[in-house]
This record gives C-alpha cells, structure tokens and sequence, in this order.
C-alpha cells in the first residue's frame, strides 16, 4: 500500500487525504484576510482608540486569542493546499479551527453584564455579576474538546493518515462542544428575558430603566447596534456548533467531515461573522456610547422624576428599599458609569 506522505495529485486521489479535498486557496486566504484585520481593529480599538482608564482587555484578550488561533488554522490550511496528504498540516489546522470559537464566546459572556445594567438590572432574572459563571462552562468544554483532539490525533500516521483513536476523539470533542452549545442557550434564555422586559418597559413607559443619578434616559442607537451584533455573533457561534457536532458526531473520515463547501458555509463564514460582528461594535465604542449617550440625556427635574418614579413603581423607597416592576432590586447604574 502507497504511503500517503508519497502522495501526489498525479499518483492518488486526492479523496484519500485527511481533508478529503484540496483546501481551497482562494477561500482560506480570504477568511485568514478577515481574521488578521479583525485582529489588527481589535489591538487598535484596546490600545488607540479606547479610554486608558477603560480599555476592556478582559473582552479584546479572548476576541484577539480567537482571531490569532482562526488566522493560523487558516494560514496552515493555505500551506495543506498543495499538500493536502501532509497529516501533520491537517491535525494543526483542523485543532485551531475547533477550538478558537470558545474564546469569540467568553468574550460575548464578559460583554453582557454591563449590557444589562444598562437596560436595567431589573430585568435580569440573575444577579449581572453571574453572567460571567458562563465562561466556566466553555473553559470545561474547551479541556473537553482539546483531550479530544489530542486522543484522536494521538495515532496519526504520516503513511494511513487517522488512526482508529480518531473514531473514539471524535465525540469526545463533540461533548465539549455540545457543553459550549449549552451556555450559549442559557445566554439566550437569559439575555432573551432581558430583552423582552426591556422592551415592555421602552413600550409603556418610553424608557427601558430609571436610573437614580440620570433618571429616564433612552438607549444610544450605538448601544442598539451593539446588542444586534451581539446576539448575531451568539446566533452564528451556536449554528457552527451544531455543524460541528453533526460533523463530528460522523466522525472525521465522514462525508460531512470531508466536505468542503459544508465546512466554508457552516464554519469559517460564519465564525468571521461572529468575530467581525465583535469587533465591528466593540465595547470600546459602543458600549461606552451608550452610557455617555444617558449621561448627556438628562432633562427632567428632580421633582418630576419623583413623580413619575412614584407613577411607575420603578425605584421607589418608601422604607429604604428598592422596588422594581419585575420584583428584584435595581441598584442601579452608579457601579457601571
């Protein structure tokens, strides 16, 4: 039997490579293009554009580690096009590619709580501060999905490609990413209510929260923007997971596994999607608008904010305690401004 690592395009098909197709240069260099420059915007929002007393390293870290671990698949991906029988260029690329989606995530996780107290902390169903207990669950699926990734490449063989641990790697990998499937579904059931209380609230009273130090103040179309951003970077992480799972779940000498066009669609389109939509509205920018949007937009007297706050029942202290239409505490915003 020929060994794969003699393999050319002219002496075998190119079926018999651990890809099961030749990467395709035009699609890898592009989506490498991407997550450079979404790199690049991300160091320039943290390190130029941002306040030095507020530069969300915790959110820009993750985001960037993702961005670098995509841009060196990618980049690896580029090299196995001309080789795509190179076992060791397979397993390098295929293992950055799996896991960076965990750190576009944790950054998502970091974001949210002081998207909320924003909103109104009254909306949230949880304290904000446990918002970020999330990025535990994708640290648990990330060991889950590298252990994977380890056994199953533990046998590569430069001469067979995989080896029989891969069959056994596989879901492995897929219980981690299932796990990180199943904080982003606690992420939408939680934000979800947050929205929708919100909403209810902008609808009755013309604002989403009352806030003690600038009273009714409506959201920035900034801050707007970077809750859609949000949600759809969300949305397109727990549609790759599904891919991912499904893909794995066959195993990676599966059909799913070796199609290229699957994998262009429901993976690398849709991570740059999220990392893009991430840095596009990072909380540098947007999320800081917001708040300098409510600060500029106090108009009413303190009179008549007790007025209405008295109407709405939103922060009222008749005995020294804080009242709120959804029945939990809003001490508000003084913590995030």
């Amino acid at each position: 039997m020929r060994s794969i690592a003699e393999c050319t395009f002219e002496t075998c098909p190119v079926a018999a490579s651990p890809y099961g197709y030749p990467p395709s240069t035009a699609a890898d260099a592009l989506f490498f293009v991407i997550h450079i420059g979404a790199l690049f915007a991300c160091l320039l929002y943290t390190f130029y554009l941002a306040d030095p007393n507020r530069r969300w390293l915790e959110f820009s870290i993750p985001v960037s580690i993702a961005c670098l671990f995509e841009a060196i698949g990618y980049a690896v991906r580029l090299g196995s096009a001309t080789d795509p029988w190179n076992v060791a260029l397979y397993a390098t690329s295929t293992s950055f590619i799996l896991v960076a989606p965990a750190f576009v995530s944790a950054g998502i996780y970091i974001a949210i709580p002081e998207t909320v107290a924003i909103l109104g902390v009254e909306h949230s169903l949880i304290n904000i501060a446990y918002y970020p207990l999330l990025i535990w669950v994708d640290v648990v699926g990330f060991v889950l999905q590298l252990a994977g990734i380890i056994f199953a490449f533990s046998d590569l063989s430069a001469d067979t490609g995989l080896g029989a641990h891969a069959r056994i790697g596989s879901p492995i990998i897929v219980a981690g990413i299932a796990l990180q499937s199943i904080s982003l579904i606690c992420f939408f059931t939680l934000f979800g209510v947050v929205l929708f209380r919100a909403a209810v609230a902008h609808h009755q009273f013309g604002y989403t929260t009352f806030h003690p130090i600038h009273g009714f103040l409506p959201m920035a179309h900034r801050f707007k923007f970077f809750i859609a951003m949000v949600l759809v970077s969300a949305m397109c992480l727990f549609s790759r997971n599904l891919y991912q799972m499904v893909v794995l779940g066959s195993g990676l000498d599966s059909w799913t596994a070796k199609n290229q066009a699957l994998f262009a669609g429901l993976d690398s389109l849709l991570v740059a999607e999220a990392v893009v939509g991430l840095v596009v509205a990072h909380p540098v920018r947007f999320l800081r608008d917001g708040v300098e949007k409510r600060r500029g937009s106090r108009t009413a007297s303190p009179m008549l904010e007790e007025q209405r706050v008295t109407q709405y029942g939103i922060y009222d202290r008749p005995n020294g305690h804080d009242h709120t239409p959804w029945g939990s505490a809003a001490n508000s915003t003084t913590n995030f401004i």
